[in-house]
């Protein structure tokens, strides 16, 4: 990463000590800012399930300066297999390369989410994350912004960046109640010991993603190998708990997944404990920050996780905006508007494009669904259509504007 340090440091508050967060503590204090960041929690913690960074990602980490960080912390994919939830019969397979041969210039990792935030928090700077600082109140000023927290602490910066999440308080400050909406979906996670199965229980890649009607499994490897993820997805018409992991009961999760093909079917029947929640979203919008305040990540752009692009493209906004920052160093709200206009194209056709998959991969129309994975790949693509996004490089094309047409629109 070239770094541009700015005439004066300032002092940038992030608000939320999650992935996105770190990273852009990590970002913002290689181009010289004092950055710190203000976490509710009284540490430092992720649940224990899996989360996928694909190649641009991957890229934007290490413009970051970390490539030797996620190297020895995740597991790399070198491809994935997609079949029929009930029969096991293969529906498409997406090669992503390995051993320095990849499909779109970087690996495609996976990580236990404990041990990225774990390594991310180590990578910041000075050790500048302050626990138990909810936020309570935020006063803009012409100069400066003034933080009010639970705690009774007040601090004062001259930047603020709200990277706390789809419920983020920093966004119900700028714009008000501003309500995420039940999507409609649930999803289920466990781990399972993976020395419990066959070697060959998830393909040759290591990763197979099992697809029915009105729900799909996903299930990978972590931990080099010792253990395997599984996160489903189901549609549900109720949803009567919010929460990012509540305790679930097994044999419910098993429930939703009736009728399964033995392989998958093996996996289930192991689960014994699991947790789960509801999906929550907002429709794309504009509303990314004002002044000396900018969001980022679920934030800005909730995303549902049907392209796995969640933590992915908020490391692509913390890359974008240290570069930003970098360029207009006495200009932060030239560079924060500079940003918004690069990113919002970008995000928001993420955002329509995991709309768009999660309505195909859900379809009873088993022949539409195949139908679109072979005309995918025939153009070169991803079953799912994500080339376009992981192509994206995001150290020489940080300041580039683009509009994204949707590779595949559902039929009604």
């Amino acid at each position: 990463m070239t770094v541009i340090a700015p005439r004066g440091r300032r002092r940038i508050a992030v608000a939320g000590g999650g992935l996105g967060g770190l990273a852009t503590a990590i970002a913002l204090s290689a181009i010289g800012e004092e950055v710190t960041v203000y976490e509710q929690a009284r540490a430092l913690g992720e649940i224990g399930a899996g989360i996928h960074i694909s190649p641009q990602a991957t890229k934007a980490l290490w413009g970051m300066g970390l490539r030797d960080v996620v190297a020895r912390t995740g597991d790399v994919m070198t491809g994935q297999i997609q079949r029929n939830m009930y029969s096991g019969d293969q529906l498409a397979e997406t090669p992503l390369g390995e051993n320095g041969h990849y499909r779109f210039g970087a690996p495609y990792y996976v990580f236990h989410r404990a041990d990225l935030l774990e390594a991310l928090a180590s990578a910041v700077p000075g050790n500048r994350v302050k626990l138990n600082h909810r936020l309570a109140a935020i006063e803009e000023h012409p100069d400066r912004i003034l933080l009010h927290f639970e705690n009774g602490a007040v601090e004062e910066a001259d930047l603020l960046i709200g990277a706390d999440g789809i419920h983020s308080r920093v966004r119900s400050h700028l714009y008000g109640e501003d309500e995420a909406r039940f999507t409609g979906q649930m999803v289920w996670r466990a781990l399972l010991d993976a020395s419990a199965f066959p070697d060959d229980i998830l393909g040759p890649h290591g990763s197979c993603g099992w697809i029915g009607k009105g729900c799909h499994i996903m299930s990978y490897y972590l931990r080099g190998g010792s253990i395997i993820n599984i996160t489903t997805q189901s549609d549900s018409d109720v949803w009567q708990e919010e929460g990012w992991s509540i305790p679930g009961d097994p044999d419910r999760m098993r429930s939703y997944f009736p009728d399964c093909a033995p392989q998958l079917q093996s996996l289930l029947d192991a689960v014994t404990t699991c947790s789960k929640w509801g999906l929550f979203g907002r429709e794309p919008s504009q509303n990314w920050g004002r002044g000396r305040i900018q969001l980022i990540g679920d934030a800005a752009h909730p995303l549902l996780p049907n392209a796995g692009q969640g933590a992915a493209q908020a490391f692509e906004d913390a890359y974008v905006l240290s570069r930003w920052l970098g360029r207009h160093a006495d200009d932060p709200e030239r560079a924060f508007s500079e940003f918004r206009r690069i990113r919002i194209p970008r995000a928001h056709a993420v955002q329509r494009q995991s709309q768009a998959n999660s309505k195909l991969v859900h379809a009873g129309d088993w022949e539409q669904r195949q139908e679109a994975f072979r005309a995918r790949e025939a153009a070169g693509d991803t079953p799912l259509g994500l080339s376009w996004i992981y192509a994206y490089e995001p150290e020489s094309e940080w300041e580039i504007r683009r509009e994204y047409p949707l590779s595949f629109e559902p039929r009604s």
